[in-house]
């Protein structure tokens, strides 16, 4: 055995596989699934009765009570967001119908406007023909 040999001789360090995670997180789930077939379900915890799953980074309630609640918040706000968008619809109509009623309104004005002082002028010139 000699005294300065080299025993150490580290093992080779196996080569990592690829994790999907990191795919998903680049890349998105949805390029995930396609391009390289993976299909890739949220991530689920279940305690007790109460169901919770992994989403688009929040934790959404999949069962029981709390899950339906859940759904149906999410039913009224977009119900709330088609809503306001109608609203925000009319309300620019509403301007739009607004602007055009006040330029007629000050064109109509501005032609009696007009018709009074042609009037007007023409009933002096007949007064002055008259003398």
């Amino acid at each position: 055995m000699p005294l300065f040999s080299n025993k150490f001789s580290p093992k080779t360090i196996p080569v990592r596989k690829q994790d999907t995670c990191v795919i998903k997180n680049e890349l998105g789930s949805e390029y995930a699934s396609k391009e390289l077939s993976i299909d890739i379900e949220p991530l689920k915890l279940k305690l007790g009765d109460f169901e919770l799953s992994f989403e688009e980074g929040q934790w959404i309630p999949a069962s029981g009570r709390a899950g339906a609640a859940h759904k149906e918040n999410i039913r009224l706000k977009k119900e709330l967001e088609q809503l306001e968008e109608e609203n925000n619809m009319l309300r620019l109509k509403f301007e739009i119908l607004l602007d055009m009623m006040t330029d007629k309104t000050i064109e109509a004005e501005q032609q009696e406007m007009q018709r009074a002082q042609s009037l007007g002028s023409l009933k002096p010139k007949s007064k002055k023909q008259k003398w």
